[in-house]
């Protein structure tokens, strides 16, 4: 069984940030990889940076369809 962060529940996304750049890049499952379109950075689940005040979204929830 894969560890998680503590308060991630499964099918909850978390907001990527660019550890490097500090650039907003996604909401995404945190088992995701993302390049930082403005450094070049690999960003996955481990070396996100976080926020304090780190918000979990649902897949189905309602901000995530105005995408």
């Amino acid at each position: 069984m894969k560890k998680r962060e503590p308060g991630i529940e499964p099918g909850m996304q978390v907001e990527f940030i660019c550890p490097k750049c500090g650039t907003h890049l996604a909401w995404a499952l945190p088992g995701a990889e993302m390049k930082c379109p403005r450094c070049g950075r690999w960003v996955t689940g481990k070396n996100r940076k976080k926020k304090e005040d780190d918000i979990m979204l649902p897949v189905n929830d309602d901000q995530l369809r105005l995408f």
